[in-house]
């Protein structure tokens, strides 16, 4: 029993980082596109990225990922404070890394901290 939930969750996450790192491409997009063509601030442009990744995000992460319908206002409450959270790790690091590679050099962390409060409390079963 405890092996074939060691296996549900491992490929659980293995979805989860494929149909997150697509969602993580579009939203990367959308922050270069608001930073290099709408020449917006990198707090707006992080904004717009977050709101498209939660567009498309919701609908993929429920299907695809946990199976589940979860709750929508969940799901926006994660990413706003994962948002907020990030802009303030992009204000720390942005001297270093500059606006356009910062949020790629978190990924790591946002990527395992949504993961864990997805499942926990929007796509829980």
């Amino acid at each position: 029993m405890i092996e074939k939930l060691k296996a549900m969750n491992f490929w659980q996450f293995f979805r989860y980082v494929v149909v997150g790192g697509l969602n993580t491409l579009l939203s990367l997009a959308v922050y270069y596109l608001g930073l290099g063509w709408l020449q917006l601030p990198y707090q707006a442009a992080s904004a717009l990225s977050v709101a498209v990744g939660i567009l498309v995000g919701f609908k993929a992460h429920g299907a695809l990922v946990f199976k589940s319908e979860g709750s929508f206002v969940r799901y926006v409450l994660i990413w706003t404070t994962i948002y907020l959270g990030n802009i303030l790790l992009i204000a720390m690091v942005r001297d270093v890394t500059g606006d356009y590679w910062a949020p790629v050099i978190l990924l790591p962390v946002t990527t395992m901290l949504a993961y864990v409060l997805l499942k926990r409390f929007s796509f829980k079963q």
